[in-house]
């Protein structure tokens, strides 16, 4: 049993190493990267802590560049890493994404893929994103498809301004599953931009499901800090995995 168990913490230990220094090669990448089609990249950590089951948490790693192509037309990789307490297993997330500028607003499709005890899955879908009085809105459609089924994935998220350097932001997402039904995760919560490009913030949510579809039904909270350059300071989309819905699914 001892062995058993040291076996896959090891086995967790080198995962997160390996992704970690996959991240750590994005930032390198964006340091030497000064060419002109490097738009705009982005690190970021948040870990989250459940307020009925204290147990249970999850600690995000994630990263992201976005390259101008030209005419309107670019494109974005990103890196993740999920290590879920108390649910038993890890995951992983590599996304690569297709995008137009329309000027206001910015379209796209993306492929990835999520990787877990049970085997990997791919996630493909299409995307959104646009400004308006001060505010940006990011949408998403998404099939998930996997050892554990097909499952429909959206989301839905927004950002505003409410001070210098202080925003407001919400999100929502949604994973419908023939097999394990359909769950609701919806989250509030503020940030403080430093200089520099770099962010803290804070969220409180909610996670509930069908009849317990994919776990009970818990409240969250979640603490984080992204550090955007380049450009935009940042990327036009954030993370596309079941993961970023379904803790530790």
């Amino acid at each position: 049993m001892t062995g058993k168990n040291t076996g896959k913490n090891t086995g967790k230990i080198t995962r997160t190493i390996g992704w970690a220094a996959a991240l750590a090669v994005l930032s390198g990448l964006a340091g030497a990267a000064q060419a002109q089609q490097l738009a705009g990249g982005r690190l970021e950590i948040e870990t989250a802590a459940f307020v009925e089951a204290a147990e249970l948490g999850f600690t995000t790693y994630s990263g992201g560049l976005q390259f101008d192509v030209g005419a309107g037309f670019g494109a974005q990789i990103d890196l993740a890493s999920y290590g879920f307490m108390g649910f038993g297993s890890d995951g992983t997330n590599a996304t690569v994404h297709g995008l137009y500028d329309l000027g206001g607003a910015t379209v796209g499709l993306f492929a990835g893929r999520d990787g877990y005890e049970e085997g990997d899955a791919t996630i493909y879908g299409i995307e959104g994103e646009t400004y308006f009085y001060g505010g940006e809105v990011e949408a998403y459609l998404a099939r998930h498809d996997g050892e554990i089924g097909e499952i429909t994935v959206a989301g839905l998220s927004g950002r505003m301004e409410v001070a210098p350097r202080i925003a407001a932001h919400g999100e929502l997402g949604f994973a419908d599953s023939a097999r394990e039904g359909h769950l609701l995760r919806a989250a509030l919560g503020g940030g403080y931009a430093f200089d520099e490009g770099f962010d803290l913030w804070g969220e409180i949510g909610r996670v509930e499901s069908d009849d317990d579809a994919f776990g009970e039904d818990e409240t969250f909270i979640s603490v984080g800090a992204t550090i955007g350059f380049g450009l935009r300071s940042g990327t036009s989309f954030g993370n596309r995995s079941l993961f970023d819905v379904v803790p530790g699914f």
